[in-house]
């Protein structure tokens, strides 16, 4: 059987919540510079955000953003990414899609390298584009707006 080339784009919000009861993101380690840094370096941090339809909280529900960050520019505020896009509901449940790349995260239009994916996203390649949608200083809550554009085979 042959394998098929086809090309998905998939839009939807990370939920990133920084601080309060139910933070997504966690600190788990900081260099000796980190405190003193003005980009944050050597901070890494463990995610666990939850992917929606819309950039309401309680919008549909499409998976989960898991994976590691690591702030890793001295000069300029940017962090290393290696992220997995868990699929949990619709025709994508239990898929994934890897990204892996440099965010700069006060700019617009952040491109990361999309390097795999598995079930439905099998030897997935792209581009996901990345935008803060909102962040709330107050609340330490941002909504991170995603576009993904997948090449990827059916099986």
């Amino acid at each position: 059987m042959e394998s098929v080339q086809i090309r998905t784009k998939l839009h939807f919000y990370f939920q990133d919540v920084l601080s309060g009861d139910n933070p997504t993101v966690w600190k788990v380690a900081e260099s000796q510079i980190t405190k003193t840094s003005p980009t944050t370096f050597g901070q890494i941090s463990v995610i666990d955000d939850l992917l929606t339809a819309g950039p309401e909280p309680d919008s549909e529900v499409v998976g989960r953003a898991q994976g590691t960050t690591g702030f890793a520019d001295l000069s300029n505020t940017a962090i290393q990414m290696g992220l997995n896009i868990v699929f949990a509901e619709g025709k994508y449940k239990g898929s994934t899609v890897s990204i892996l790349g440099r965010n700069p995260i006060f700019e617009k239009d952040r491109e990361l390298a999309i390097v795999g994916g598995t079930g439905c996203f099998r030897m997935a390649r792209g581009v996901a584009v990345s935008n803060t949608h909102s962040f709330d200083t107050s609340t330490n809550y941002g909504v991170l707006e995603y576009t993904l554009y997948i090449t990827h085979y059916s099986v």
